[in-house]
């Protein structure tokens, strides 16, 4: 609570001072799970009792009692790990284990990302939002997926920008939606750069907007700002829209077990903003040098934005181009034919 308390006095990394509401949200997302903690146990937690086997006894809770996923359960080590570092900070007492508190992320084989290829990005490019009756009538037969939305061309076509801008230079969801008139620039050739600084890190990213559709709808039909979730909700009509719904394999909120369980459902359900951003990583990937992809991204390790990559899509892809290979390799070479015997003696 004093984290909480003091977030706007409190001294990030680059010395900016106070923590973002990600992080302020974080933290009081964390407290409510220890205060849970506390009531299974029945008993207040004391830092000097941050010891390995109250650490375990604490992650087997987390997994097994509460069911959270791997990545949450991990998370709130962390969580733990950094309220323990800044007590330290404050001379409260803690114990030499809270400094070596293990956090865990799920492995790569488990995690399932969502991403747009470039096929499907133009997809959602070409497809027409202004027949109205046709909006109306998708609307009544989609009453779960377009509840409280306006879905009109123009709520459409706002979104559509969004999802464009965001596949094409790679930013959190936040920067995204920050983007305004301010941070477009010209160089002496004219040239289109957009510079903005990122909310999460601080950094200061410049990246060069080179696909002449962007260029237009950053002169010409800059989206209006809209909250990310509710951005989230549109992202999912306007790319069933789009035909963006082969059944694709994921995990999905479940409002009934209050869970993210793993199954098979069309595309667009699962499409976010956060999938722009690893929308832009795994498709530079295939053309770009990784430090050109951190420079636009922000990463400040190459393990960072190797985890942005789907890398369950890029199999399909390999395969493809080594069809391709083999392709080049025999087009041009003579078929090889022999005589085989017809079971006759001639």
């Amino acid at each position: 609570q004093f984290i909480i308390d003091n977030a706007n006095t409190r001294t990030k990394k680059g010395g900016k001072i106070g923590l973002d509401k990600n992080t302020i949200k974080n933290y009081n997302t964390f407290k409510k799970i220890i205060i849970d903690y506390q009531n299974s146990i029945k008993r207040q937690i004391q830092f000097l009792e941050i010891t390995k086997p109250f650490v375990e006894k604490f992650k087997g809770w987390l997994i097994n009692t509460k069911g959270y996923s791997t990545n949450y359960s991990g998370k709130n080590l962390e969580m733990l790990k950094a309220v323990c570092r800044d007590a330290e900070k404050e001379e409260i007492p803690t114990t030499p284990y809270s400094k070596t508190i293990e956090y865990f992320r799920e492995q790569s084989k488990d995690r399932y990302i969502h991403t747009l290829s470039y096929k499907e990005i133009e997809q959602i490019k070409i497809t027409d939002f202004t027949n109205e009756k046709l909006l109306k009538d998708f609307k009544k037969e989609n009453p779960k997926l377009t509840k409280n939305l306006s879905v009109t061309t123009e709520k459409l076509n706002n979104v559509r920008n969004w999802i464009l801008i965001g596949c094409a230079i790679g930013q959190r969801g936040g920067d995204l939606l920050n983007i305004t008139n301010d941070n477009i620039r010209y160089n002496i050739e004219g040239l289109m750069y957009l510079d903005l600084t990122q909310e999460k890190t601080g950094k200061e990213i410049t990246i060069s907007i080179n696909e002449e559709y962007i260029i237009d709808i950053l002169e010409n039909s800059l989206p209006t700002k809209l909250q990310e979730q509710k951005l989230n909700e549109y992202v999912k009509v306007v790319c069933k829209l789009a035909g963006i719904n082969e059944l694709t394999k994921g995990k999905k909120y479940n409002i009934v077990t209050n869970r993210r369980e793993l199954g098979t459902h069309p595309k667009y359900e699962f499409i976010t903003s956060h999938c722009f951003r690893r929308s832009f990583v795994s498709n530079k990937n295939k053309d770009w040098k990784t430090k050109t992809i951190m420079d636009v991204t922000g990463h400040s390790k190459e393990s960072l934005v190797n985890a942005y990559i789907n890398e369950r899509e890029d199999q399909d892809l390999k395969a493809d181009l080594q069809r391709t290979e083999y392709q080049n390799q025999t087009k041009d070479k003579p078929s090889r034919m022999k005589v085989i015997k017809d079971g006759t003696n001639e």
